[in-house]
């Protein structure tokens, strides 16, 4: 029965479709499909017919066309905007001749030099150019292609005036009715909206509500990926609830065109991932701390009895061997549900695709925040590790590997308080100096375990210039070559100035 009543609604709408005559004249309302980097091939004359009839005016591509799909393009009433693929750029990248994006951005630009369906040129995709040189760069290489066209930019900023240029507009990504208001407030200069959801299946009221936000913009074009609108739309192999095609060719057609809602979806409460998470963790962390006196007393002991529990664990009194395993464990665990809280609290999909578009050995399209929990959960397993490892060859000739992992990783007993308060905190006032403060934090006590469990171990052996040169100056000359590394080499501090613009509006 629920089922009819949702199939219903889509039924009506679909017939009363079919009773609209087909007008030739002028759209009320633009559309476009973004065939994002070598989709371009599923543009066949069959698909440019289908989106004729669907009322899509609009083509955003990102590679040359074929001479054939020019040639069928030129039959009808379609127009064209070129994107250069270069996503989530940094000043330098387009300064520094290795990374070859004049050649790229002038390479494609040449190809639509004199094409007539082409209407404009984009560049630096999610991008920071305002500073500096950047801007005039930009503008002197799109000079040669631009004639009457538009130089626009894809972003989900609400660009304007002058931190818009050398852009004359912006094609605005937003993924919700909702998002849209907010960026709408700033009064950007639009060359169209790309409407992405998260959600696969078309929410008929939240697109309505978006069209009624562009009622004053009756001439700027939403764009929808092609992916997207084929699988809500009959082209797709099947027929979805709601048919986006037949929704765009209405909306196209009629003056102030407005479909009847379907039934609003079942409310369902939403977990928060994130708390929900940290929750597990600490549900998991409650139970061991319970079930092991031991350990129980050995965190009270290193907490308040420090001199007591260095002794015993140097004497080998208490051996925490398994125990150093679980905290092992527990450390990279919450490291792990630190990074996941990040990406699921503040930063928006975008800016999580533009950090992992800087990291090395994962792909800029694994936006999920499930791919940073495996991230840092790494990263803290191999900081660990070393950490322990180092220590233990030098003073391999007399500690065992338990004394050593025991005096680095009960430290990190902190860094699960820090997380966690982090966390709560990041939920309630989401913002970069809430990040910046609580992963500073969490590097600080990592990094300062291995000085204490350093020092703690000298007093087993004497102090000697080797072991001060190969422990304390030799672990400073790496940590901060590899810090080097990744904020000059990487461009890592780069890359997160960026996402953290790029979550302007989360």
């Amino acid at each position: 029965m629920n089922s009819t009543v949702r199939i219903l609604p889509a039924l009506l709408f679909t017939v009363f479709l079919l009773l609209i005559p087909f007008q030739e004249t002028l759209g009320n309302r633009l559309f476009g499909i973004f065939y994002q980097e070598s989709s371009v091939n599923h543009l066949s004359q069959d698909e440019i017919a289908f989106l004729e009839r669907a009322g899509i005016q609009w083509l955003l591509v990102e590679e040359a066309v074929s001479g054939h799909q020019r040639e069928v393009l030129m039959k009808s009433d379609i127009s064209l905007l070129v994107m250069v693929p270069e996503y989530y750029p940094i000043p330098h990248r387009l300064t520094v001749e290795k990374y070859n994006y004049r050649q790229r951005s002038d390479s494609l630009m040449h190809i639509y030099r004199d094409d007539g369906l082409v209407r404009g040129f984009g560049l630096f995709a999610y991008g920071t150019w305002q500073k500096g040189s950047l801007p005039a760069k930009l503008e002197q290489l799109a000079e040669p292609y631009r004639g009457n066209r538009t130089l626009f930019t894809l972003d989900l900023r609400p660009l304007s005036g002058q931190a818009l240029r050398p852009f004359d507009s912006v094609l605005m990504m937003t993924r919700s009715a909702s998002q849209l208001a907010l960026q709408l407030e700033h009064d950007p200069t639009l060359a169209g909206v790309l409407y992405a959801p998260e959600d696969p299946v078309l929410d008929l009221r939240d697109f309505q509500k978006v069209l009624e936000l562009l009622d004053g913009h009756g001439d700027i074009p939403v764009f929808f990926t092609r992916s997207w609108f084929a699988a809500n739309s009959m082209y797709a192999g099947h027929e979805p609830e709601l048919n986006l095609a037949q929704i765009t060719r209405y909306f196209h057609q009629v003056p102030d065109a407005r479909i009847a809602n379907p039934p609003s979806r079942d409310s369902e409460y939403e977990v928060n991932l994130a708390m929900f998470l940290l929750f597990f963790f600490w549900v998991i962390y409650a139970v061991f701390f319970r079930i092991n006196p031991l350990y129980r007393s050995s965190v009270t002991r290193f907490f308040l009895n420090y001199d007591f529990f260095v002794s015993d664990v140097l004497m080998r009194r208490i051996r925490f061997t398994w125990d150093a395993a679980a905290v092992f464990f527990f450390s990279c665990l919450i490291s792990g549900v630190m990074g996941f809280s990040i990406a699921e609290l503040y930063l928006d999909p975008v800016a999580r695709q533009a950090l992992l578009h800087y990291t090395p050995f994962l792909a800029s399209g694994w936006g999920h925040s499930a791919v940073f929990f495996i991230l840092f959960f790494l990263v803290m397993a191999i900081m660990l590790s070393v950490m322990i490892a180092w220590l233990f060859i030098a003073n391999s000739h007399h500690a065992h590997a338990s004394q050593i992992a025991t005096f680095i990783l009960w430290p990190q007993h902190l860094n699960i308080l820090v997380a966690s308060a982090g966390i709560i905190f990041l939920r309630s006032f989401p913002g970069a100096s809430t990040v910046i403060i609580m992963i500073g934090f969490f590097l600080f006590v990592t990094v300062i375990s291995f000085f204490t469990a350093a020092y703690n171990m000298r007093r087993i052996h004497p102090t000697s210039p080797l072991y001060m040169s190969t422990t304390y100056a030799l672990f400073v000359l790496v940590a901060a070559s590899v810090a080097s590394w990744l904020i000059f080499g990487m461009d890592l501090l780069k890359a997160w100035e960026l996402a953290s613009s790029l979550t302007i509006l989360q």
